[in-house]
C-alpha cells in the first residue's frame, strides 16, 4: 500500500465501522423502547443505560444538564438527530457519506447514491419523530437500508484488498457493540428484588434483540432465555454473525488477505484465546457480575489495541515501507 493507497484503505475501514455503528445504534433505542414496554413501570429501568452502552455519558451531561432524568425524549435526541454527539446516528452516516465520496473509484457506481439516500433519508426523518410510532418508522427504515447496502457491496464489490479494509471496520465494530450491550444490559438490574426475578427473562431478550439474536437463540438453543445461555450464545458461537467470536474470526479472515498483518493477526489469536478459554455461562451465575464486568473490558481492552495495531499497519505507514509483505 502507498501512501496514497493508506488514506483510501483509513477511510474505508471507517465506512465499515461508521455504517456498522449506525445501524447497531439505532436497534438499541428500538429495542430498548419496546423492552420498557413489556416491564412493569415499578421497575427501576430507563434510558440512561443506552447513554452508559455508548460511551458518551460526560457529553450528555454537558449537551443536557437539565435533564436530571434522563427523558426518553432526551436521550432518544442525543443517539439519533443531536448533530453535536459524534456517536449520534446522524453524525455516524455523515461520516459514512464523506468517506464514501472520498473512495468512489473503489466500489461500485451506485454505492455513493445509496449512502447519500441513506443519510439524507436519516436527516429527514430522525428531527421530526417526535413520537415513539415515528421514532420507529424512521429507524426501522434506516435499518433497512443499512442491511440491504451491505448485501449490494456484497455481491457487486470486488473482493480483494479495500473490501478486507471495510471488512475489518464491520466486524471489528459489531465486536465492541456487542462487548457494550452485554456489559450494560447483563447488569443485576433486579438486584435485591426478588419479586422481580420473572422479569428477569425479558431482560435477556432484549439483549438477544439487540444483537439481532433472538430468532437464531431459540433455533440454536431451543431452551429458555437464561442469562448463562444468553452470555455463551453471543460471545462464543460461531454460527452467530454478531457473537463476539464470531466477529473475531471474520477479522482474522480479512487479516490474512492483507500485507503486514503480523501483529495484528497475533493479537486477534490472543483475543480469540481469551475468549475459548473463558467458561462465560459460569459469569452469570449471582454474586459473579464483578468478574462479568472485568471480563468484558478486557473484551473492549483486546478490540482496542486491534484497532490501534490495524491502524498502525494499514493507516500510518511510512512511503518507505509501502511495498513490504508479510
Amino acid at each position: 500500500m502507498s501512501a496514497v493507497l493508506s488514506r483510501v484503505a483509513q477511510r474505508t475501514y471507517w465506512l465499515g465501522r461508521y455504517l456498522e455503528r449506525g445501524d447497531a445504534t439505532g436497534r438499541l433505542v428500538t429495542v430498548n423502547a419496546n423492552l420498557l414496554m413489556d416491564l412493569p413501570v415499578r421497575l427501576p429501568l430507563g434510558w440512561y443505560p443506552l447513554i452508559a452502552i455508548t460511551g458518551a455519558e460526560g457529553l450528555f451531561r454537558e449537551l443536557y444538564p437539565h435533564d436530571a432524568a434522563q427523558s426518553e425524549r432526551t436521550v432518544c435526541r442525543f443517539l439519533t438527530s443531536d448533530a453535536r454527539n459524534p456517536g449520534a446516528i446522524i453524525r455516524s452516516l455523515a461520516a459514512a457519506r464523506d468517506n464514501a465520496r472520498n473512495v468512489r473509484e473503489t466500489m461500485p457506481r451506485s454505492t455513493f447514491e445509496y449512502i447519500n439516500e441513506l443519510y439524507l433519508y436519516a436527516r429527514s426523518t430522525l428531527p421530526a419523530a417526535t413520537s415513539r410510532t415515528l421514532r420507529g418508522e424512521a429507524l426501522d427504515g434506516i435499518s433497512r437500508r443499512v442491511q440491504q447496502l451491505e448485501g449490494f457491496l456484497s455481491q457487486n464489490m470486488l473482493h480483494d484488498m479495500h473490501w478486507e479494509i471495510l471488512r475489518l471496520g464491520n466486524h471489528l465494530e459489531r465486536a465492541d457493540m456487542t462487548t457494550r450491550i452485554l456489559d450494560v444490559r447483563s447488569a443485576d438490574l433486579f438486584a435485591g428484588r426478588h419479586d422481580l426475578a420473572p422479569f428477569e427473562d425479558i431482560q435477556w431478550r432484549s439483549v438477544l434483540r439487540s444483537a439481532y439474536a433472538m430468532q437464531p437463540y431459540n433455533a440454536s438453543v431451543r431452551g429458555p432465555v437464561t442469562a448463562a445461555g444468553a452470555l455463551e450464545f453471543l460471545f462464543k458461537d460461531e454460527r452467530l454473525p454478531r457473537s463476539y467470536l464470531r466477529c473475531l474470526r471474520s477479522v482474522r479472515r480479512s487479516l490474512l488477505s492483507l500485507p503486514r498483518r503480523q501483529r495484528p493477526l497475533r493479537l486477534c489469536a490472543e483475543a480469540v484465546g481469551m475468549i475459548e478459554a473463558t467458561d462465560v455461562g459460569r459469569l452469570a451465575l449471582a454474586g459473579q457480575s464483578a468478574e462479568l464486568h472485568a471480563f468484558i473490558d478486557s473484551c473492549q481492552a483486546r478490540i482496542g489495541e486491534l484497532h490501534a495495531a490495524i491502524a498502525r499497519a494499514y493507516f500510518d505507514v511510512p512511503a518507505a515501507r509501502a511495498g513490504s509483505k508479510a
